[in-house]
């Protein structure tokens, strides 16, 4: 039986054998870029999931209310929104990519990881809360600050012809990452019971992080990115705004993944919520369905990287898409814990794919000299949705409950891949007409 990604660097080494029919196969600088992202991203899904699954809970710990949840949840989006375009500026002036990651996104960012686990040191109550709310958007801030310039980076390391199956491969170990951490996590806090178990549990993010940031330190950089630092000179905001909005193209994908992304975000903090407080379910019990996406979503990793490099990074971000709506769709019929498992099952197998394909949608349609600044307007786009969606999410359980707040998550995710489906291109994808070349045509 043939190893998956066995001919894309992971990360021990080189490929066995080198990938097939390249046109510009990976560098040794390439290699060993590729094997540090691979651990880089291995060691970060630790407090990504821990924040995705338990974040919500822990503002619960201290006597919030679900409104709480939702404003935790927006602020941290909405600075994240307000992130982007400055970080993109900093990379189009001046060009380090790899210093802004390691000191936004790979330095502030993970020490507010810490004092997440500070808060019940100092404060209980309502004043805890509001820590806990400066601190995930300070962390929000300063990571996404950082997308633009680790977006220019990543198309630099990973050569197009084998993106899929590398992507795949490192979500393939991001994935057993979740796999275990949500449960460790969910045991840690039915051990420890009170205050003291989120402490444990945020301390345990935080090494992992800091593994991470020691990982992207490895990867080269061949700063400062001249070409892009080339095209900012002269260039304000307003020209930024302008050459992105003038882009129709884009304009169109910004419109799909904004509707798509209201839908995903008014549900997506009340899942776990619902679990707790409707199905009295445990933490343990939470973190295990969470890591049962991840125990699917590694078959899915498998199939989806190399369908990416054969039929398209637009292909797959549409068939998934198209999909996924029956998920939250499904939750109305939910009576009890257990009859999540088939709806996660079937959840971990399309999110690899799709998120695989958001992952690399930036860099297909997106001009190479002007990734930054795209990644900014389509990461702005995501989370000033992410502020949204929360908040509209729970005054749609306020006003009619959580069955039509799952209703109206699954209309907005179909609305938003129709969107896409119908009106965008990826024009620099491998097979284009601009793509084989990897050349953006000639600015008029």
């Amino acid at each position: 039986m043939r190893l998956p990604f066995r001919d894309v660097p992971g990360p021990f080494g080189a490929p066995r054998s080198p990938a097939t029919a390249l046109e510009e196969p990976p560098t040794p600088a390439q290699e060993r870029g590729m094997r540090a992202f691979w651990w880089e991203g291995f060691w970060a899904n630790v407090p990504e999931t821990v924040l995705a699954t338990y974040l919500g809970l822990y503002v619960i710990a201290f006597g919030g209310s679900t409104g709480q949840v939702a404003l935790v949840a927006s602020l941290s989006s909405l600075f994240a929104a307000l992130a982007f375009f400055p970080g993109a500026r900093l990379v189009e002036t001046f060009g380090h990519r790899k210093l802004i990651v390691l000191a936004t996104g790979g330095g502030v960012s993970r020490v507010a990881l810490l004092l997440l686990a500070a808060v019940p040191f100092v404060a209980r109550g309502e004043t805890a809360i509001w820590l806990v709310i400066v601190f995930a958007s300070v962390r929000a801030f300063s990571g996404y600050f950082a997308i633009p310039a680790w977006t220019s980076l990543t198309a630099d390391v990973v050569p197009i012809g084998i993106r899929g199956r590398f992507f795949a491969s490192r979500n393939f170990g991001m994935s057993f990452t979740a796999l275990a951490t949500a449960p460790i996590a969910g045991f840690l806090l039915d051990r420890y019971t009170g205050l003291e178990g989120w402490q444990i549990v945020w301390l345990f993010a935080f090494a992992a992080a800091a593994l991470s940031t020691w990982s992207y330190a490895q990867i080269p950089d061949p700063a400062p990115h001249r070409d892009v630092v080339a095209r900012a000179e002269g260039r304000g905001a307003g020209g930024v705004f302008a050459s992105v909005l003038s882009d129709r193209n884009f304009v169109w994908y910004l419109a799909g993944t904004a509707v798509w992304n209201i839908g995903l975000q008014a549900s997506g903090p009340f899942f776990n919520i619902y679990l707790a407080e409707n199905l009295r379910a445990s933490a343990l019990w939470i973190g295990s369905l969470s890591a049962l996406m991840s125990v699917t979503g590694l078959g899915g990793l498998v199939y989806f990287g190399r369908l990416m490099d054969e039929r398209g990074t637009k292909w797959l971000m549409v068939v998934t898409g198209l999909l996924i709506p029956a998920l939250p769709a499904a939750w109305v019929f939910v009576t009890a814990p257990w009859q999540v498992i088939f709806i996660n099952s079937a959840a971990g197998v399309l999110w690899a794919g799709y998120q695989l394909a958001t992952l690399n949608m930036m860099i297909v349609i997106a001009p190479p000299d002007q990734r930054a600044r795209y990644a900014a307007a389509s990461q702005t786009v995501v989370f000033a949705a992410a502020f949204v969606g929360p908040l509209l999410g729970g005054q749609i359980i306020g006003m009619a409950g959580y069955h039509a707040l799952f209703g109206f998550s699954a209309v907005g995710r179909m609305a938003g891949t129709l969107i896409v489906l119908r009106f965008v291109t990826a024009r620099f994808e491998r097979g284009q007409p601009d793509g084989r070349a990897g050349k953006a045509p000639a600015t008029p």
